[in-house]
């Protein structure tokens, strides 16, 4: 990597957007980049608005992710500029697959992890049923519109769901040697300053004081 990356895992209601959103402001002049790993994708924008409309069964969409990522990895080159990256294709796949004993996905995945990049920390943001749901309620209240069918989970199945985060927390700190963040009793401004501990930065230098 030419320039840092600070990358963001977890899964729904972990407070994983809400922390890059304050992260971006604390840090400032550090780019974003969610789930793809290069600027522009046109498979990552088809494939998840399938997804998002639930097109598709798992399978096939696992299928369209693999070739997602296969085209953002011929793509990726070194950063020039500090990033963010909120999530990855790769580990999310990877974990919701491997529950779900996708046919044939998990091989396609697992083929692509040794090409993957690293980035200079990753941080897995976690957080207790209990947790998610409560956020999910808030959710509801402030804007219903703003509740994605993934988010229903933790209500549909949560056995379920918490098996894929422990996939997800197993993948990243074998693989990408992450830091395991448990946000279910920590305020926005200690998930922030938490990352930012880990990320190894002088807190002065990234204006960890900024208003609120």
């Amino acid at each position: 990597m030419k320039a840092p990356i600070i990358h963001i895992e977890g899964l729904d209601l972990a407070g994983k957007t809400t922390a890059r959103d304050r992260l971006a402001r604390c840090l400032g002049g550090w780019k974003v980049r969610s789930n793809r790993l290069i600027e522009h994708n046109e498979v990552f924008e088809l494939v998840d608005r399938l997804r998002r409309e639930d097109a598709l069964d798992a399978e096939s969409l696992g299928h369209l992710f693999v070739a997602t990522l296969s085209a953002d990895l011929r793509g990726f080159r070194p950063n020039e500029q500090p990033l963010i990256q909120d999530s990855t294709i790769l580990l999310r796949s990877l974990a919701y697959h491997r529950v779900n004993q996708t046919p044939g996905v998990v091989e396609a995945f697992e083929r692509l992890l040794p090409l993957h990049p690293r980035f200079t920390v990753t941080v897995v943001l976690t957080a207790s049923i209990e947790a998610r749901r409560q956020r999910l309620e808030l959710r509801r209240l402030r804007s219903a519109s703003e509740v994605a069918p993934d988010d229903l989970l933790v209500e549909r199945d949560p056995a379920k769901f918490m098996a894929m985060e422990r996939e997800l927390v197993e993948l990243a700190t074998e693989h990408f040697n992450a830091k395991v963040v448990d946000t279910s009793d920590l305020d926005e401004p200690m998930v922030t300053q938490e990352i930012i501990n880990l990320a190894g930065f002088p807190l002065p230098a990234l204006g960890l004081h900024e208003k609120t």
